[in-house]
């Protein structure tokens, strides 16, 4: 009960300092540097869930947040046009992590059947594929332009129209807190020991009847909805989805958002996430090289 009661207390304090952020930090650079946070936290938590809680190193994690983004975008479109069903802008991250999952399930499945060095070479060739892809199918993807987009579509329900960033910051922090408080939940269940076991031993668990390939396909693809919610919120944030989003490069970032915090403690990525999105939001207008710093940061 202690424990519990510890726990609760977290959140609800990590709740609070959520409501009064924007109170605190009200200016216009420092909401959209918040915004960016929830979603960058949200992805690193997910990509953990394979590299921390799984031992599975993916070059490729990226493919899944661009692809949900670009979907999300197109949906958006659909709605202001008239063409498509209208969905309440605050379920889109939804639609984005369903996204997610539906191409998580088939690469997922021929992803994991190996670990190690090859899982990471086949990650990385998917993810060089669809890049390949954004520049092939223009219909889709648009080519170098990407997909612009409005998130002032269709009604407005309590005057909400999530033009002003603020309240585009309630709507990714109230997703990050869901996202954050499922992908911890998960790391108490069964399955979450069953992920940290095929992680340290995976001869261990197929030895005691379990299949590494099941387990480490279904944390695949657990994680790959959780990518595909922060690529919508994402969308929703910058209101443009481009080719970037899907390549080697975001995989690297999010891969170093976890290696600055520490994959095996679940609070790390989070920090990671935080000091990556500060850092773009403060260095990237100062230098264009930020990112060459942040590369000799982490080979030293």
């Amino acid at each position: 009960m202690a424990g519990l009661a510890r726990r609760s207390g977290i959140w609800l304090a990590a709740l609070g300092v959520v409501l009064v952020l924007p109170w605190i930090f009200s200016s216009g650079f420092a909401i959209t540097t918040l915004n960016q946070m929830g979603v960058l936290i949200i992805f690193s938590l997910a990509y953990n869930m394979l590299l921390g809680q799984g031992g599975m190193l993916s070059f490729g994690h990226a493919v899944y947040f661009g692809l949900a983004g670009y979907s999300v975008a197109h949906v958006l479109n659909g709605i202001g046009a008239g063409t498509l069903p209208y969905v309440p802008v605050s379920l889109l991250p939804l639609v984005g992590g369903l996204v997610g999952l539906l191409f998580g399930i088939p690469i997922g499945f021929v992803s994991t059947r190996r670990a190690g060095t090859v899982f990471a070479m086949i990650s990385l060739g998917f993810a060089e594929m669809m890049t390949a892809l954004t520049l092939i199918l223009v219909v889709f993807f648009n080519g170098e332009e990407g997909v612009q987009t409005d998130r002032w579509a269709g009604p407005e329900p309590f005057g909400i129209t999530y033009g002003p960033d603020v309240q585009v910051y309630y709507l990714i922090a109230a997703w990050c807190l869901l996202a954050t408080l499922a992908m911890y939940a998960l790391t108490r269940t069964p399955f979450g020991r069953m992920t940290n076991a095929v992680r340290d031993n995976p001869e261990r668990v197929q030895f005691i009847g379990y299949s590494t390939h099941r387990v480490r396909w279904l944390a695949f693809v657990l994680s790959s909805f959780f990518a595909g919610m922060a690529g919508a919120l994402h969308a929703l944030n910058v209101e443009h989805v481009g080719f970037e989003t899907v390549g080697v490069g975001q995989s690297g970032l999010v891969l170093f958002m976890v290696w600055i915090g520490g994959a095996r403690a679940f609070i790390g990525p989070i920090f990671g996430a935080v000091v990556i999105a500060f850092l773009n939001s403060n260095l990237s207008g100062i230098t264009e090289a930020w990112l060459l710093y942040l590369g000799i940061i982490f080979m030293t």
